[in-house]
Order: C-alpha cells, then sequence, then structure tokens
C-alpha cells in the first residue's frame, strides 16, 4: 500500500488560526486585543518583548506577564515610559496604568 507525503505547504500555522480568530471575535473600537499586542512588541522593543508579553486588559488596566522576578522589577521602573509609548500607538484606546506579573509566556 503506498502512503501519500504530506508537505508543509498544506498546514496553516496555529499562530495565524488564533490570531485571525481573536481578531474576529474579540474586536473592540480600538481594534482588538491583537491589535494591542502588536503595539506592545512595537513599542517596547528587544529583549523586553521577549520577556514581557500582554495578558490581559481590565478597564484601563493592562496585566502582562512577564519572565522572572528581575523582569518584574526592572519593568517596574519603565512603567511610565511604556505607558506613554503604548498609549502613543493605541488610537481611541487608553492605557492607565500596567500591572506586572511573572506567568506563562
Amino acid at each position: 500500500m503506498a502512503t501519500k507525503k504530506m508537505t508543509n505547504d498544506s498546514f496553516t500555522p496555529i499562530g495565524q488560526v488564533i490570531e485571525a480568530l481573536v481578531d474576529q471575535y474579540r474586536m473592540s473600537a480600538a481594534g482588538g486585543i491583537v491589535h494591542l499586542i502588536r503595539v506592545w512588541e512595537a513599542a517596547v522593543g528587544s529583549p523586553i518583548r521577549d520577556n514581557a508579553k500582554p495578558f490581559a486588559v481590565n478597564g484601563a488596566l493592562l496585566l502582562v506577564h512577564v519572565s522572572s522576578s528581575a523582569w518584574l522589577h526592572h519593568l517596574q521602573f519603565l512603567k511610565a515610559e511604556l505607558l506613554e509609548r503604548l498609549n502613543h500607538g493605541l488610537a481611541g484606546q487608553r492605557i492607565d496604568d500596567i500591572k506586572f506579573k511573572i506567568g506563562p509566556m
């Protein structure tokens, strides 16, 4: 019996599927959580984006998961600057505070 070899061309990366679903079902006037994550990544740059990821939004409070207590401590000192950069990239939405918490990346 012959087996058919599958190629990677026939698969869609799960990240693209999840991003499309989140965009479709969690939209807000400001473009949804995916937009906020994109703005965060552009605003903070590397290596912060590798060690801190937006996790949830509650009103004007952004919860960000960080990779370690050292990053949590470091980002506390940068909070005001991060808020300014983040809000500069957000249209129609404003984040007033960021809470950092060690969590899954």
